[in-house]
């Protein structure tokens, strides 16, 4: 069971509308890196051609870009139905709105990172994009709508979503993710 203290929601588009769940799996406890799968965190899929669908277990590596998608886990390792299925399940798609705080809470009370930075680092309607894992804001100044050079559409390409508000006192933000 997730932390009944939790601040993370879905507002709307899941269950019944455009989001769609899907279930990864989690790397052997070998194969394990530095990803900690908890619910908030997103995933990128390791480029494999046997068939599964198995998370990267390196949380360097989940960064959305043109090239790579992200997804947000909305059960994760730190939920025990996932701990046993040894599997996160995470949202695909997009149209959906969550709201996410700073920090998560698993079910042993250990806080973990959500958002780079506090709600007061985020703006209404700006953009925001994963970086190592986490939600971070994207600056305005690398997407500037009527630049074609490579950078710019490469930062765009590396947005999941936008900011609908901010709770500074709940230290929450509430995104549209496309």
């Amino acid at each position: 069971m997730a932390a009944l203290n939790s601040k993370f929601d879905i507002l709307r588009g899941w269950p019944n509308s455009s989001a769609v769940q899907e279930d990864f799996v989690i790397p052997s406890t070998a194969n394990l890196g530095t990803h900690t799968f908890k619910q908030g965190q997103w995933v990128s899929l390791l480029d494999s051609n046997d068939g599964v669908m198995s998370c990267d277990p390196t949380i360097n590596n989940v960064d959305s870009s043109a090239t790579k998608s992200c997804y947000l886990i909305i059960e994760g390792r730190d939920d025990f139905s996932a701990q046993f299925a040894n599997r996160v399940t995470c949202l695909l798609g997009g149209g959906y709105i969550v709201r996410l705080p700073q920090k998560g809470v698993d079910s042993s009370g250990a806080e973990y990172n959500i958002l780079s930075a506090a709600s007061t680092g985020f703006t209404v309607g700006q953009r925001v994009k994963v970086v190592d894992g986490i939600l971070n804001p994207v600056d305005g100044a690398d997407i500037d709508a009527a630049a074609d050079d490579v950078g710019e559409i490469n930062a765009r390409a590396a947005v999941v979503g936008h900011v609908l508000a901010t709770n500074d006192s709940n230290n929450t933000i509430d995104v549209y993710v496309v």
